[in-house]
């Protein structure tokens, strides 16, 4: 399978141009703390659009576009989880220190460009694309982080609402919603309503990482988490999001969802240290 990996003083980090031009790896050198978690129960390979998303979950750091559940669109159906998981990204420009990728191929109609840039401790991603349908739709940003023995949560919210009244164990606005510990058998899925953009999560050797994102079109933040509760995975899942609901019709009554035909673009930056 082919391997990019980038480099600087502070981080190597490796990223799958035909799995979903995903981040597999982000290795913080001064601790060697890997930061993006992968389902070790599965190999990675490429996996056909048409399957189940959650069975076939490898981990990463990738996006979903142009929706999370299955949904219909003016061009066809929005299969699970989307389209940009599954597609293969073509290489169009690669140093030491930055990769630019493109997907052109997609059901949709959608140009993708995607840019992954390390300095030091950071790595930032940029996003554009030429969205040509007159649907409602979703980009998210779906970052897998391994939870270990103490894991935290720390962000100015406001309210924590449950994306789905039956999935999951943590009561909402329960702070231990942010508080997440390997294996206690918790999982949940909510919105997290923000009083300001900024997430920083630490684990228990103090490895902290800080996640920040662009006003543009991502102004929502969704968080899923399973501390071995769901499938026996111990993931934190961070979504920044164009919309305010899982599905399209839930956010376009809010008002809170973007529609094409849109030159869209968006980016996010993570910044890795040790306290």
């Amino acid at each position: 399978m082919n391997i990019i990996s980038l480099e600087s003083d502070k981080l190597i980090v490796k990223v799958s141009p035909l799995l979903g031009g995903r981040v597999d790896s982000i290795i913080y050198k001064p601790t060697q703390k890997n930061w993006v978690w992968k389902n070790t129960h599965l190999k990675d390979e490429p996996v056909s659009k048409y399957l189940n998303y959650d069975d076939n979950w490898q981990g990463g750091w990738e996006e979903l576009y142009p929706n999370d559940a299955i949904e219909n669109f003016s061009w066809g159906k929005g299969l699970d989880h989307g389209e940009l998981w599954s597609a293969s990204w073509n290489i169009d420009f690669i140093n030491t220190h930055q990769v630019k990728l493109s997907t052109k191929n997609l059901d949709s109609g959608t140009v993708f460009y995607k840019s992954i840039n390390i300095k030091e401790n950071t790595i930032k991603v940029d996003y554009k694309a030429d969205i040509k349908f007159i649907d409602h739709f979703l980009f998210k940003l779906h970052l897998a982080v391994p939870i270990d023995e103490n894991t935290q949560v720390i962000c100015d919210f406001q309210k924590i609402e449950k994306v789905d009244q039956n999935f999951g164990n943590i009561l909402e606005n329960d702070k231990k919603f942010f508080k997440l510990k390997k294996n206690s058998g918790d999982f949940d899925f909510a919105y997290i309503d923000l009083n300001k953009k900024g997430v920083i999560i630490k684990d228990s050797l103090n490895n902290s990482m800080k996640l920040n994102y662009g006003e543009e079109n991502l102004k929502y933040f969704w968080i899923f988490q399973s501390q071995g509760g769901w499938r026996g995975h111990n993931v934190l899942v961070l979504e920044p999001s164009s919309n305010s609901k899982k599905y399209l019709l839930d956010a376009a009554k809010e008002k809170k969802v973007l529609k094409g035909p849109l030159k869209f673009n968006c980016n996010y930056s993570v910044e890795f240290d040790n306290d």
